[in-house]
Parts: C-alpha cells; sequence; structure tokens
C-alpha cells in the first residue's frame, strides 16, 4: 500500500480563548486503510480534522506548525480546491457543508466545480445515494431531512468527490443502527476495492471497530497508541484514555412502579401530526411520561422521533389529539414557565451568553441557590475548567453537556434531550447517565430520543420504538 497522507511534529493552536491544542502530533496512513482516531472529548481529534482539510488557518484562526503531506504533496502549498479533490471531510455538524436544495443537488455540488460532464455527474450522484440509503431522497429539500438523515447526505456528498482520503469526524453519531452498519459499510469497500484511505474520528466504537484496521488514540493532542483495533474490546484499556468500550453493560436509569398514567408528568393523546405538504410523521400516538424515571424513544431516522419530543415540549402542535400536562389534580394543554426543559441535536442554538458559567447560571430561577446549583452541576458534567470559555467555543460534546448542566440546574419537571451523548467520550457518558440517573430518583422526568446503542443498551425499562411513517 502506497502512503497517501504523512503527518510530522504537526502542532495547533486555536485562536484566543480556545484552550484546545494539538501536537507534536506524526501520522502516516496508507491507501486502503480503515483508521478508527478515538479519544476524550477535546482530545484534539476534531481540531485534527480541521487541520487536515486546510480550514486553519485559512477559515479557523490558529497558528499551525509542522507539516502535513497529503499526495507526496505539502498540504500547505494546494489550494483549496485543490484539498478537497484529493481530501473529503464530513465534519459534525452535517449542516455546516451543504450547498444545494436538495439532497442530490448538495451531493452534485462538489462533482460539478470539478468542471465533470454532466452524465458523470449523475452516475457519481446516483451511485453515492444508492451507497447510503437515500436513493429514495435525492429530490428531498435538506431542510425536510432528518438530522440523522442530513448526516448521511454529507457523507454521500463527500463519497462523490471520490477523494484518495476520506476524514468523517462522527459519522455514524446520528444514524439509527441500519443506516450506520450502511455507511460503514461503504466506506470499508470503498478503503478494501479502491484503495481509499479512511479516517473516522468517532465516539461510538463498536460500530468502527469491527471494520477499522487500526486504532490511533488521541490525548491532549498526542498519538498515545497506534495498533490494534480490538483494544477497545479491553475494559482496562477504554477506561485508562476514557473510551467506550466495545459493550456495555445493562444499568437501568429508575422508573416508576405502577401504570405510568396513574402520577404522569405530561401525556400525548392520540396525536396525529404532518409539516405543511406532507404526509403524517406520527399518527394515533399516545404516551405517557412519568415522574421518577425515564423514557427512551429510538427508531429509524425519519421516524418521527425530534418532532414526537418537540410536541411533548409544547414547541409544535398536533393536527390531531391533544398534549396535556399535569398541574396538581388536573389537566392542561401548555406547560407552565419552567416546568419543561427541551434540548435540541444543536444545543448552540440555546446559548445567549458569553461565557459557560453566566449561561448555566441563566436557567436557574432567582431563588437563592440557583448559582450554587450552577455551579454544582457544572462540576458534575465536568466543566468547571471551561467555566471562563464562551460556549461557541467550546467542542460540540462540551457544547452538550453544558446544555444539559444548564438544564439540570433549572429542576425542571420534564426533561427533554434529542440525542444527548453526541459527542460523548466513555467517561463522560458514565457522568451523564448518573446525572440523570440522580435527577430521575429526585422525582424529574426524562424523555430522551437516541439510536446510539451506548445510551439505549443501558436496559432502559420504559422504551418507546417508533416505526417510519409508510412509504419511507
Amino acid at each position: 500500500m502506497d502512503e497517501v497522507l504523512r503527518i510530522e511534529g504537526l502542532t495547533c493552536r486555536p485562536g484566543r480563548g480556545d484552550s484546545r491544542a494539538l501536537g507534536p502530533l506524526d501520522l502516516a496512513v496508507r491507501s486502503g486503510e480503515m483508521v478508527l482516531v478515538a479519544g476524550r472529548s477535546g482530545s484534539g481529534k476534531s481540531l485534527l480534522a480541521r487541520c487536515l482539510a486546510g480550514l486553519v488557518p485559512r477559515v479557523f484562526p490558529g497558528r499551525v506548525m509542522g507539516r502535513v503531506d497529503l499526495l507526496g504533496t505539502p498540504l500547505a502549498s494546494l489550494a483549496p480546491w485543490e484539498v478537497a479533490r484529493r481530501l473529503g471531510t464530513v465534519f459534525q455538524d452535517p449542516r455546516a457543508g451543504s450547498f444545494g436544495d436538495t439532497v442530490a443537488d448538495d451531493v452534485a455540488f462538489g462533482p460539478e466545480n470539478l468542471g465533470l460532464p454532466p452524465a458523470e455527474v449523475a452516475r457519481r450522484v446516483d451511485a453515492t445515494l444508492e451507497a447510503t440509503g437515500l436513493a429514495a431522497f435525492g429530490t428531498s429539500p435538506l431542510e425536510t431531512l432528518s438530522l440523522g438523515r442530513r448526516q448521511a447526505s454529507a457523507v454521500a456528498a463527500a463519497l462523490a468527490m471520490r477523494p484518495a482520503v476520506l476524514v468523517l469526524d462522527e459519522p455514524t453519531s446520528m444514524l439509527d443502527a441500519v443506516a450506520a452498519h450502511r455507511v460503514l459499510a461503504t466506506l470499508a469497500r470503498l478503503a478494501a476495492r479502491q484503495g481509499v484511505a479512511v479516517i473516522i474520528l468517532e465516539h461510538r466504537m463498536r460500530l468502527v471497530a469491527e471494520r477499522a484496521t487500526r486504532l490511533v488514540v488521541l490525548e491532549r493532542g498526542r498519538v498515545v497508541y497506534d495498533g490494534d483495533p480490538a483494544r477497545v474490546r479491553d475494559r482496562v484499556f477504554c477506561r485508562r484514555f476514557g473510551l467506550r468500550p466495545a459493550e456495555t453493560p445493562a444499568e437501568a436509569i429508575p422508573t416508576p412502579e405502577g401504570p405510568a398514567g396513574a402520577n404522569s408528568v405530561a401525556r400525548a393523546e392520540a396525536v396525529t401530526f404532518a409539516y405543511p405538504g406532507g404526509t403524517p410523521v406520527l399518527a394515533e400516538l399516545a404516551l405517557e411520561v412519568p415522574p421518577g424515571g425515564a423514557t427512551a424513544v429510538t427508531g429509524p431516522n425519519g421516524s418521527g422521533k425530534t418532532t414526537l419530543l418537540k410536541l411533548l415540549a409544547g414547541l409544535l402542535r398536533p393536527g390531531e389529539g391533544r398534549v396535556r400536562y399535569r398541574q396538581g389534580e388536573a389537566w392542561q394543554d401548555g406547560p407552565r414557565p419552567g416546568d419543561v426543559a427541551f434540548l435540541g441535536q444543536a444545543p448552540e442554538y440555546v446559548f445567549r451568553h458569553r461565557t459557560a458559567e453566566a449561561e448555566s447560571r441563566s436557567w436557574c430561577a432567582a431563588d437563592g441557590e440557583g448559582g450554587e446549583r450552577a455551579e454544582a452541576a457544572m462540576a458534575r458534567l465536568d466543566l468547571a475548567a471551561l467555566r471562563r470559555r464562551h460556549p461557541l467555543s467550546l467542542s460540540e460534546g462540551e457544547k452538550r453537556r453544558l446544555a444539559i448542566a444548564s438544564a439540570l440546574s433549572a429542576r425542571p419537571r420534564l426533561l427533554v434531550l434529542d440525542e444527548p451523548s453526541v459527542g460523548f467520550d466513555g467517561a463522560h457518558l458514565d457522568g451523564l447517565m448518573d446525572a440523570l440517573d440522580d435527577y430521575a430518583r429526585a422525582g424529574g422526568a426524562v424523555l430522551l430520543a437516541s439510536n446510539d446503542p451506548d445510551v439505549l443498551d443501558r436496559g432502559w425499562p420504559r422504551r418507546l420504538v417508533l416505526a417510519p411513517p409508510a412509504g419511507m
């Protein structure tokens, strides 16, 4: 196998206010390798992806030193379009690299900008949509897709460029099991049959490790392990580097005894919902959300998990049926202020303040104890050292931890979380589950949506599995 990527003495110091750093880092990758890059949240994985894409300092502020050779050419000497032709990148937020109105338009954007003939562009679009399970969604507007399907679309757009190197930052984080295995199988075929070097930065070890040919672990911006991916099945090894082990024990978050309807905090009664011009996403759905426990909602991408959570949080109104909230012995159609905290898949949209500490404190009622609760919640989710950082300067996992810590400090009756584990390493995921456990034991109600096996395999006694709408 030929060497396609060589990194020598790479260091990166981001802009002011960002404490993350990379390097010095040395790494060589050959064609046909499928490299799993793992490490704690904040260990430098996403920063490495930005450097390899040539985005620091061209797009993101920072100082880069050392050398990166891509197909034998110094990366620093290549124009952005030349980098994009050789190296494809999929970042954590799939919306960040979208350029088209529809899925097919977005996948075609890169090949069209290479000046390829229309027939070749069409062939690439069709092939990549089929490989990623999006053949039926080519004409679908991107804005109508679930974030999981947006993630698959971003992978398809990168594949259509036919790069020699693919760098993917948590490409399966929001995909259901079927979609994740389909994407990973496609990447493995590209590596084995076409010699593409695939570099996957991922926390979900069990999905990637079985196909990876090599494991690289980062710690504080440096390579601390480079070898057999089977090591992720070793719990001692994973604990040492804060990784999620390939197998997770079943540890249930407690749920109340007896029928949920007897003391539910919220309920959906025969709810049907459709977006304007679309077919129903949910039909005749009933759900009880009890206090003192947790309910996990799962199902294929596009099955309506996010829609259901928004309905229960009062952010959407059902087309038919009712969503009701208990107030004492009575029920009403809307929650009271402070009763529900909703955190969606993009936590940065809730941030309003310039420091993490101010953001967390802003969620607390002015009861004299809010500051202490905010401080305790941040410490609980390992954010104390980041209190002076701007929320938008944090890594994706740190942003989610901050949003969840802020919501917990507000002590809502109902906590609604959409894919809360994205960007969480093994140690921080355990911390999150423990925090939700304590919140539930104190009488809070948790409703979360997830396709993450490391979350779902914790033995949730209350689980709702959604099926995709007919025809999808």
